[in-house]
């Protein structure tokens, strides 16, 4: 990003002219909060994967443990049950008025017995073929009854809840790339910005102090009981001198411990950022702190 305001002298010029005694405006910089939420989706979405697929990673996990086993199986009883499901949806304008909805559902009680003698049940919406149907199966031998699976050549044999894990498996991993886009995009402003002219400051002795009054989770800086308690918060000052001998005052960050006063930029150096130093109505800044060079 190519800015106007090229270097330090023109940017403590500008800043001077625009008339703010003290600037306030303090930013952390680029936000990644944002990057959080998005992974977070992401863990979630990859967390309903893993429950709709457990059998399979079960299953295949004991081949770590030497309890895999494979087997060919027939399907010895098939049932069905059949419901309708009624759903009445009412119009908010006309009460009287009802709409009745109806779906069908039907449920499949499968029992298949391998070539090996193991048992299996299966319940649900997924129907694995008629009486004599053919199977492929795996399982673990530690827990048969629990952690099997039909393994099919193609997605006929799919459950409804394998298809819902790998339509949540596609939304986490879009939720990952997304966290990854978004972050090197606020990671290539902040370079952006830190690419750009900048004001080194001093810390001073001076800080601004407030009161903060807490009840509960609330905060308010009003006490309105007596039983209210309260603390007090910090906000150093830094300066910036410039050659005519004005001074460019900025107001860091709150925090609840004392920041000190001078002696700290003997071991760290102090830089300030503007967010946007093109727009003289913008006056938020983000500052930088590093390691003094010896």
């Amino acid at each position: 990003m190519a800015y106007s305001i090229s270097d330090e002298e023109k940017l403590a010029r500008d800043l001077a002219s625009r008339g703010v005694s003290r600037f306030t405006e303090v930013s952390g910089g680029p936000s990644y909060d944002i990057c959080g939420y998005i992974f977070g989706v992401g863990v979630l979405f990859l967390l309903l994967h893993v429950g709709a697929f457990f059998d399979i990673y079960a299953v295949q996990l004991s081949k770590f443990t030497g309890d895999y086993a494979e087997t060919r199986a027939t399907v010895v009883s098939h049932s069905s049950q059949r419901e309708y499901v009624y759903h009445i949806n009412s119009f908010p304008e006309d009460h009287d008025n009802k709409l009745v909805e109806v779906s069908e559902v039907t449920t499949y009680y499968i029992k298949a017995v391998g070539d090996d003698g193991t048992e299996f049940n299966f319940v649900g919406s997924t129907n694995y073929g008629k009486k004599g149907s053919k199977l492929r199966i795996k399982y673990s031998k530690i827990a048969p009854w629990r952690y099997y699976y039909v393994a099919a050549d193609d997605l006929s044999h799919m459950s409804h809840d394998m298809s819902f894990g790998l339509a949540v498996l596609v939304l986490s991993f879009l939720a990952f790339a997304g966290t990854y886009a978004v972050f090197r995009w606020k990671r290539q402003r902040q370079m952006d910005m830190e690419s750009g002219p900048y004001l080194p400051v001093l810390r001073t002795s001076r800080c601004e102090v407030r009161t903060v009054y807490i009840s509960g989770n609330s905060r308010s800086r009003s006490p309105v009981k007596s039983s209210i308690r309260s603390r007090k918060e910090y906000a150093p000052v830094f300066r910036y001198a410039m050659p005519d001998g004005t001074e460019l005052l900025f107001q860091g960050k709150w925090t609840k411990k004392y920041p000190g006063g001078e002696a700290v930029n003997e071991e760290k150096e102090f830089r300030i950022y503007m967010v946007n130093p093109e727009n003289r109505r913008n006056n938020r800044f983000f500052i930088k702190e590093i390691p003094r060079q010896a």
